[in-house]
């Protein structure tokens, strides 16, 4: 498998209201904005494989549209009610967010 995955896409093909959906060589990815940084993280919820790319995005952090589960988007942390990072669940797999000599969004493998 590839260490990086250029996605074709640059900033401004992104919206901060909505997370962009990317498929990867490592499975189905999604590009948040969080105001000038662009954070991306596995595009399914842990959960239930709810459509985190079709949740709401704010402080940093998705919410699943199906059972308003949050994460957090740079630790990938499910967080409580009171945006508390909830030890013993499964986190986000996320991946380091790059751009290229012509300003394209690279990828780097996911973390665990």
């Amino acid at each position: 498998m590839p260490a990086s995955f250029p996605t074709g896409l640059v900033r401004a093909d992104l919206d901060p209201r909505r997370p962009r959906f990317v498929e990867t060589p490592w499975g189905a990815m999604a590009l948040y904005l969080d105001g000038d940084e662009v954070l991306c993280a596995q595009a399914f919820c842990p959960h239930l494989e709810g459509p985190l790319f079709e949740g709401s995005v704010g402080s940093g952090a998705v919410t699943c549209p199906w059972h308003c589960w949050r994460y957090d988007l740079r630790s990938g942390a499910r967080l409580g009610p009171l945006g508390v990072p909830l030890p013993g669940f499964e986190k986000l797999k996320r991946c380091a967010v790059s751009t290229d000599a012509q300003g394209r969004i690279v990828l780097a493998e996911p973390t665990p």
